[in-house]
């Protein structure tokens, strides 16, 4: 005959929690254990998700601050030096043309007034030939040439009146005109009274301020 089993004093009883009946561990005990395990392990990884994610974005702040660095449109600053050779031969070639233009403008000038400009007015002398900007005139009295202008020089010259200076030369009739002196005087001069383009008159003023009209002589056309 089997005699009933006492436990011991350290052996589990069949009806306290976590002993199996059959006097191995609670199943629900292995589970509790699992449970905790696996949370220990998900702890474990979300703590190194963590870390993996911070060192990350670390390592990516450099990235994109050089990401955005490269982004960022470079600003070129260009320095034009201007070209002193080519400045230096073009003020040359303006200057060398500016010179040429009026050389051209003064030659033609001196021509208009040697020959006129087909509209000004002309000096006719005794023999019927049109001056312009004459050094002299002697058609004052064509007769004797008693007064005469000489050493012209001219400061305007155009269809209606003609200025200039230079000296009046003029026989001083005493005793009489044959034995007379000859005089002279620095004046201005002034032509006008102009009748199909040729002066007639000539107005002189002397240094005292004294003026003279004479009438030329010459063999002006009709």
């Amino acid at each position: 005959m089997t005699e009933p089993f006492t436990p011991g004093p350290h052996d589990p009883r069949p009806d306290e929690p976590g002993t199996d009946p059959t006097g191995g561990p609670d199943p629900s005990s292995r589970r509790t254990t699992i449970l905790l395990a696996v949370s220990a392990v998900a702890a474990v990884a979300i703590v190194i998700a963590a870390i993996l994610i911070a060192t990350s974005g670390s390592s990516d702040s450099p990235e994109a601050s050089s990401a955005s660095t490269s982004s960022t449109p470079a600003t070129e600053t260009v320095t034009v030096t201007p070209s002193t050779t080519e400045e230096t031969t073009t003020t040359e070639e303006t200057t060398t043309t500016t010179e040429e233009t009026s050389t051209e403008d003064s030659a033609s000038a001196t021509s208009s007034e040697s020959a006129g400009n087909g509209r000004d007015a002309a000096v006719y002398d005794c023999a019927g030939n049109a001056q312009v900007r004459p050094s002299d005139i002697t058609s004052i009295y064509c007769g004797d040439n008693a007064v005469s202008l000489t050493n012209l020089q001219w400061t305007r010259w155009g269809a209606r009146e003609a200025v200039g200076s230079g000296t009046e030369v003029r026989k001083v009739c005493e005793p009489n005109c044959a034995q007379g002196s000859v005089v002279g005087e620095q004046v201005t001069v002034v032509l006008g009274d102009v009748t199909k383009r040729a002066f007639g008159t000539v107005t002189v003023t002397g240094e005292n301020g004294t003026s003279k009209t004479y009438r030329l002589t010459g063999n002006a056309p009709n």
